[in-house]
């Protein structure tokens, strides 16, 4: 009997995102990659326009930079362009694409170069990125330029490779949505012609360039990037291609990679390295840190450096994990082994902090996980010495000593008075409080020295070290084994206590918004009981802002919520945009408020409004993701109450 061939049927999620994509309404967006300066990305894309105009398309040019280019100019000229923003900055005169006429203008497609540009202070949007995101969010579709070395996820091999750091970049997540990545290529030696031409540069400027940056070797290997990059993002483009229409293929088993990180200055670059990694690997991806108990408090720079990682982390779409306990490879192991990482990536210890790192021990430890080292691509900030080196005598080490010494004291006085049995009770009390309250070096520390000081003072032969009475060594082990276990006991305690308390908070602002909107029957209970559970994130005032006919107003929550006409503003547009905006986000920071839409699909319901006194502590990675739980939560619940 012929074989029955099973049914192959795309997978409900690769057809759901799909038809989110064709609902939303969304512009096409088309990117013209380039190795570098020079290789024709504007011309290319201003031809195609030329060529889609002539076919009929309404197509305007929203912003184009020629850089003087006679032949790029000539092009530009022959094409409708909506005239430029003027900013005031400085004293200086700064033209910037005019977002909102582009708007109202309306055309089929827009050009608008220079994709990684950040914007002049005062815009709406700290970079350019931004302004397109929101032209495809109102329908039009754009054409775009940017550099290989603007991408967010290849600036660390372009830094290793030409000695600049670039810092205008664009998350890859955003390129990843693109419909179409077109390459504009040239061969390294015709660049070099045309820049000696003066085609890409005035002649004294490239020669200089031709020198540094233009380098063959520089440009042979950016191009290779660039070459690489496309093909990825084709290869995943085939992928979704693939599930979505059911085509039977090998499909990879699902990874998982963990990226460990520690506050320091390779901590974005190994963060970025592992999103490449993950996007080879099709894997899901987490980045993890760890909050050491005993840690001394992190300077600014070090809270700069783990915010800024954390933060690159969320943009490029990974899962930011913060856990707190005492040993930073126990808490890696722990997590990676209960959620089935197959992959940890840390970063390769160096100078003297390769003396203590647990990248070691979780190398030891890491049984039927593969573990990947970074290596730095550049030359970094260095850590001073004192910083790597742990402290040997730390404020807990020396209150066991003081301890120690205090029940040495007492058994002194005691000794003559009390038993010998009670006066080896009292040195086992220091051992238990150290123990409960300290690290495990520091009640191991307690054991034997409170164990030397009996020894020596209180057990024949006195002062000296041997012992005679094999009940007494028996006794001085069981010390140790007591350290030991109420140590370990103590400090799981102190590790689960705060995550507890963390996970309540979460289980509370999620879990607990759920069940009580379940509950809710009208729109009002609906806001009334969002509005609640946004309060107690952080001192401030937090509100929902919902439209009226006087526009946004205050519907539940703090009725004195500071609603000035810029928060105003900004609230509004976060609204008809469906996107976060003002204070720790890219869209209009200048705000004091952070605004989180209530939408779901394309419909927005309201606003969430946060003000708080100390933004830069509440304004986390971890709380954003909550806040935007939250708010798609209630959207839900209203759409299905419409």
């Amino acid at each position: 009997m012929a074989a029955v061939e099973e049914e192959v049927r795309p997978l409900p999620e690769d057809l759901l995102a799909i038809a989110r994509r064709s609902e939303e309404g969304r512009g096409r967006l088309t990117v013209y990659l380039g190795y570098a300066a020079g290789v024709g990305k504007t011309y290319t894309m201003l031809e195609d326009a030329l060529q889609r105009r002539g076919e009929g398309v309404d197509i305007v040019i929203g912003y184009v930079e020629t850089h003087g280019r006679p032949e790029t100019g000539a092009l530009a000229a022959r094409l409708e362009a909506v005239p430029p923003a003027t900013i005031d900055y400085q004293g200086l005169t700064l033209r910037e694409m005019n977002l909102d006429a582009v708007l109202e203008r309306r055309p089929e497609v827009a050009l608008v170069d220079e994709l990684a540009h950040t914007n002049a202070p005062g815009s709406r949007h700290v970079k350019r990125y931004e302004d397109v995101e929101e032209l495809l969010h109102a329908g039009i579709s754009v054409y775009t330029t940017v550099n290989i070395q603007h991408v967010e996820s290849q600036s660390d091999a372009v830094a290793q490779i030409t000695g600049v750091r670039v810092l205008e970049t664009v998350p890859d997540t955003f390129l990843s949505g693109a419909d179409e990545i077109r390459l504009v290529d040239v061969t390294p030696e015709e660049l070099r012609l045309r820049l000696r031409a003066g085609k890409v540069y005035v002649r004294d400027m490239a020669e200089a360039a031709i020198g540094r940056f233009f380098s063959t070797g520089n440009l042979l290997a950016l191009r290779q990037l660039a070459l690489r990059y496309v093909a990825t993002a084709t290869d995943r483009q085939m992928v979704g291609h693939m599930r979505a229409r059911a085509i039977p293929g090998p499909w990879p088993a699902a990874e998982r990679l963990l990226v460990g990180i520690r506050p320091g200055p390779t901590a974005g670059q190994l963060v970025r390295a592992g999103y490449r990694l993950a996007v080879r690997l099709d894997a899901d991806w987490v980045v993890l840190t760890v909050d050491l108990e005993s840690e001394r408090a992190l300077t600014l720079r070090e809270r700069a450096w783990l915010t800024a990682a954390l933060e690159t982390g969320r943009r490029l779409g990974g899962r930011i994990v913060r856990l707190r306990g005492e040993d930073v490879a126990d808490e890696i192991l722990r997590y990676a082994r209960r959620n089935n990482v197959t992959m940890i990536m840390l970063g390769k210890p160096r100078g003297v902090d390769s003396l203590f790192s647990p990248v070691y021990r979780v190398l030891r430890r890491s049984r039927g996980i593969d573990i990947v080292l970074y290596e730095p691509k550049e030359d970094v900030v260095r850590i001073p010495i004192l910083r790597q080196v742990p402290h040997l005598l730390s404020w807990d080490y020396a209150a066991s000593l003081v301890l120690i010494a205090a029940a040495w004291g007492a058994s002194i006085l005691l000794q003559g008075i009390a038993q010998p049995e009670l006066l080896l009770v009292l040195q086992l009390l220091p051992v238990v409080v150290t123990a409960l309250f300290f690290r495990r070096g520091a009640a191991l520390l307690a054991a034997v020295v409170s164990i030397l000081a009996f020894d020596l003072i209180f057990v024949k032969p006195y002062y000296s070290l041997t012992v005679d009475d094999w009940g007494y060594f028996a006794a001085f082990a069981g010390y140790v084994v007591i350290a030991l276990v109420v140590s370990r006991l103590a400090s799981r305690l102190r590790r689960l206590l705060p995550q507890m308390r963390e996970s309540e908070a979460e289980v509370e602002a999620v879990a607990g918004l759920s069940r009580d909107l379940a509950r809710a029957a009208t729109r009002e209970e609906a806001f009334d009981t969002l509005a609640r559970h946004m309060q107690g994130f952080g001192p401030g005032s937090s509100a929902v802002l919902a439209p009226g006919p006087a526009g946004l107003h205050v519907l539940a929550g703090d009725p004195g919520y500071p609603l000035d006409a810029k928060e105003r503003s900004i609230a509004r547009w976060s609204y008809e945009n469906g996107e976060a905006a003002g204070r720790g986000t890219d869209n209009l920071p200048s705000g004091t408020g952070h605004y989180i839409p209530v939408r779901v699909h394309r419909l927005t319901f309201g606003v969430m409004a946060f003000v708080f006194a100390d933004p830069e502590e509440v304004l986390t990675p971890e709380n954003k993701e909550i806040f935007q739980t939250m708010a798609l939560l209630a959207a839900l619940t209203l759409e299905r109450m419409n």
